[in-house]
């Protein structure tokens, strides 16, 4: 399948509402996308299944959502809680096959005159070596922007759950030889 495209299953929707869902697909792909590869650390196909999944989600919703910001916040709510959805079983998943020593082997090290590329790879690894609640609320505050607030609102946690999650990452992140802004509240 082309990237951006939307390939609908299923039960056929209602004439207009596929044409909105369809309109909504073009003007907030690119959207939906840039978050969810920022919550899945880089995984651009991953990334391109959650866009898939949120809008056909949409689908189910595009009549109750009257104006652009509940569709702004739900489009952004869906998307972090389909990509901790997806990370949690990936995540057992990987749990699994390191139990039963199925492990990829260790990386190497790469030539120097590719030492960026590297350095971008190990930031990943380091994102994807937090649990998927701890990733998707640090990325929502220090690379979304968004208050503590906001981000317990969009997965819907307590304030003091999202501050625990985050102060967390935040460890674990530093533990590996990282620094990190403090943001936030």
């Amino acid at each position: 399948m082309p990237p951006h495209t939307l390939e609908l299953t299923g039960d056929p929707p209602t004439a207009s509402s596929a044409e909105r869902v369809e309109r909504l697909f073009a003007r907030h792909h690119r959207d939906v996308y840039r978050w969810a590869l920022r919550y899945t650390a880089g995984d651009g196909a991953l990334a391109e299944d959650v866009v898939q999944e949120v809008f056909i989600a949409l689908l189910g919703h595009v009549d109750r959502l009257a104006d652009d910001d509940d569709l702004a916040r739900w489009l952004y709510r869906v998307t972090a809680n389909r990509c901790l959805s997806i990370l949690r079983r990936r995540q057992v998943r990987q749990a699994f096959l390191r139990a039963l020593r199925l492990a990829p082997p260790p990386r190497t090290e790469l030539e120097p005159r590719l030492a960026a590329r590297e350095t971008l790879a190990r930031v990943f690894e380091t994102m994807n070596a937090l649990p998927p609640t701890e990733r998707v609320a640090f990325t929502m505050l220090h690379v979304d922007g968004l208050r503590q607030t906001d981000i317990a609102n969009a997965l819907g946690f307590s304030k003091g759950y999202v501050s625990k999650l985050i102060q967390r990452a935040t460890d674990r992140i530093r533990a590996l030889g990282y620094e990190v802004d403090q943001d936030g509240e």
